[in-house]
């Protein structure tokens, strides 16, 4: 069989009530390429659910638990594709998400994509909420160089990806900017707009908008330090 053009990566920690509806989304990708899905996976419950569905091609088991970043990188040294995109166990992608990032890749100096989230769950203040600090905030901020891929909505060219050793596993919190960073010295980082994804608001539920802003400044100000130590785990 032909290797993949494309290849999404799901780490899935403790997910099994949210796995399947992942999973579901990324079975209905309107794609012309060849796609494959890799879960890695932790927890009996989740892992029977990546097994089970049909459109997981791979599931690994991810006995390390720590942390989306390594398990990223896990996934992706058994994919094929050259196109990497990551979304998470709780997010929703439409169906065109593959295409849609897969499409900025002809375009030689591209090597990374990201685009903006949407809350799952109802209500004005997770719309707003949402829309201030996962759009409008990378929005500004892409311009001025300090691109940030969320990692529910982003994609990498494979050998770019290689070339910067992958997610950081060091860092704790802010791996995927500090990954879109790195990225974007090997060529260009673009936001598309036109292609969010829905994602959980249950960590801005437990943690609050107002606290989850603060923990992010602080995120960013000691990123910016010279020992670069944004490890503390701010959301378990």
């Amino acid at each position: 069989m032909p290797d993949p053009d494309a290849s999404v990566v799901v780490p899935a920690r403790d997910e099994g009530d949210h796995l399947e509806r992942t999973l579901d989304a990324l079975a209905a990708q309107r794609f012309d390429g060849r796609l494959e899905v890799i879960a890695v996976a932790s927890g009996e419950t989740t892992i029977s659910v990546a097994r089970e569905h049909p459109i997981v091609d791979r599931v690994l088991i991810d006995d390390r638990r720590a942390g989306p970043g390594p398990a990223r990188n896990r996934g992706t040294t058994v994919a094929d594709g050259d196109v990497l995109l990551f979304t998470d166990a709780d997010t929703v992608v439409p169906p065109t998400w593959v295409r849609r990032h897969y499409r900025h890749y002809a375009t030689p100096g591209v090597v990374g994509v990201g685009g903006p989230l949407r809350p799952l769950e109802a209500g004005i203040r997770h719309r707003a909420c949402f829309r201030l600090l996962s759009d409008w905030w990378y929005r500004a901020c892409w311009p001025l160089g300090f691109v940030q891929q969320p990692g529910p909505n982003c994609s990498v060219r494979r050998t770019a990806f290689e070339a910067i050793d992958g997610f950081d596993e060091s860092l704790g919190f802010l791996e995927d900017t500090d990954l879109s960073l790195r990225l974007s010295r090997e060529g260009t980082v673009v936001y598309d707009h036109t292609c969010p994804v829905e994602t959980s608001a249950r960590r801005q539920e437990r943690v609050g908008y107002a606290r989850l802003f603060l923990c992010y400044l602080v995120g960013y100000l000691e990123y910016a330090a010279p020992d670069r130590s944004p490890t503390r785990d701010h959301f378990r």
